[in-house]
Parts: structure tokens; C-alpha cells; sequence
């Protein structure tokens, strides 16, 4: 729900004028200033993306798209979706990962899209509504018409695109980066600065990591989502040696 060269300061990280985030723009109907492609519809779940990938790849892939799609440069929108939905999974790779749900304070990570899907279910039939989905964590209660429904609410790609939307909506509104990216997990000045300098955080690891987590958004040197032993082997090494540098993913807390 939260989440080696010199980093940019944050004012610098576009181009041009995506926890979960606390309230709506607004003007929903104006989402989207970075690039005109912000104003078409996701793409549907068939769509995206067009490689099959294994699960810990897809957040990433879907992300360095929507940063491209957006405009978006030194890939903040990778640092905040490692902030949101960031984990080390079993075999030890750092990711985002596209099955989280963040509510009540915790976040869970779902082993497929359907068990994702019936936890929120079951939550909202308990009647909780401030629900964070996906590998941005959209908040479904803040953004009842972000998605038509939960299947496209937890496709990387539409997520992430909508993300980069109302971040761009946010720092339009607001007038500062800074804000925009406070703003996108809470109105609340204390709750958004820790978010805001937790982004910032994971800004450097990402820098250093690229080309870990760009590997890792190739997927599968082959054409089904499954990678080779040796191929794992060599993402789990480049993994844990990040890991273990000058600065280290903040995930969520579980």
C-alpha cells in the first residue's frame, strides 16, 4: 500500500507537465497530461502483455510501459510500484508483484490473479471497502470507476496505466512532483511524506538494479512463461547481489 549513479531530484524526473492512493482528482475526466496515450482505454487483459510472462515479471514489464507510454523518465513509477507491491519472493528475486491486496493495514501476495480476485471478494462481502489492488495498488473505494472490473483491476498493464494517469492528474492539480507523489497514498501531510521519502528510497535501488530488473522484465528466453534452471539461477544472483549494495528495496510491510 506504501511503497549507482546519483539520483535526479524529484522535480527533474519528467519529461513533460501512476498503497494505495487516498482520493480521486478532481476532474477524473482530464486524467492524463503526460501523453495523449494516457487517454485511451487499458488494454484489455488478452492484450497485455504480448509475451506470456511468469507472475514476478509482469508488474515490471507492465511498468516500464506505462512509463514509456507516459513520458515518464528515471523510472519513478518503477521506484513507487516497489514501494506499493514490492517483494522477495521464495527463490529470492526482488519484484512487484501483480497479485497484492492491501487492506486493514496488511498487505497479501496471492499466488494467481483468481485467488487475488476471491480474497477481495470475500473482504468486500465483510464490508471493507478501502481496498488497494495490484502492482500500483489502486484503491477501489477512491477509484470506484478505474476499472470495469476486477480482472482488469488486476492486469498489470491496465493498472500500471492508470496509475501513471492519476499521478499526472495529482501533479497537475497540486503543481509539485513532491505532492503529487505524497498525495498519491495520502492526503494526510505525515502519512504522505514517509511514502513520499520511501519512493525516494527505492528510486536508488532501482537506479542501480536496472538492468536486474530489466532481465527480469524480458521474461523467459523461451516462448512459454517458465523459466530455464539456469536462467533463474542467473536473475536469484543478480537479485541477491543488489540486494546486498549500497541500497535496498523498502517494501510494503506484510
Amino acid at each position: 500500500m506504501f511503497r549507482l549513479r546519483a539520483v535526479i531530484p524529484l522535480l527533474g524526473l519528467l519529461v513533460s507537465p501512476a498503497g494505495g492512493a487516498a482520493a480521486p482528482p478532481a476532474n477524473p475526466s482530464q486524467i492524463g497530461v503526460w501523453s495523449t496515450a494516457l487517454y485511451a482505454p487499458p488494454h484489455p487483459p488478452s492484450q497485455s502483455p504480448a509475451k506470456a510472462l511468469p507472475p514476478e515479471a509482469q508488474c515490471i514489464a507492465a511498468i516500464l510501459d506505462a512509463e514509456k507510454a507516459a513520458g515518464i523518465s528515471d523510472h519513478l513509477l518503477l521506484a513507487m510500484g516497489f514501494t506499493e507491491s514490492g517483494r522477495r519472493t521464495e527463490d529470492r528475486l526482488f519484484t512487484a508483484w501483480p497479485w497484492t491486496v492491501n487492506t486493514e493495514g496488511r498487505s497479501h501476495y496471492f499466488p494467481t490473479r483468481d485467488a487475488a480476485i476471491a480474497f477481495v471478494r470475500e473482504t468486500q462481502a465483510r464490508g471493507v471497502q478501502s481496498i488497494d489492488v495490484g502492482c500500483l495498488q489502486v484503491n477501489l473505494r477512491w477509484h470506484p470507476d478505474a476499472f470495469p472490473d476486477l480482472a482488469t483491476a488486476f492486469d498489470p498493464v491496465a493498472n500500471a496505466r492508470y496509475a501513471a494517469s492519476f499521478l499526472s492528474a495529482l501533479r497537475r492539480d497540486h503543481g509539485s512532483l513532491e505532492t503529487a507523489i505524497a498525495r498519491y497514498h495520502s492526503a494526510q501531510s505525515e502519512r504522505g511524506e514517509a511514502y513520499r521519502q520511501r519512493v525516494t528510497g527505492n528510486l536508488r535501488w532501482v537506479a542501480g538494479a536496472l538492468g536486474y530488473l530489466e532481465t527480469l522484465a524480458a521474461g523467459p528466453g523461451g516462448s512459454a512463461p517458465t523459466w530455464t534452471a539456469a536462467e533463474r539461477g542467473r536473475l536469484s544472483f543478480l537479485s541477491g547481489l543488489f540486494a546486498d549494495g549500497p541500497a535496498r528495496p523498502l517494501l510494503p510491510a506484510q
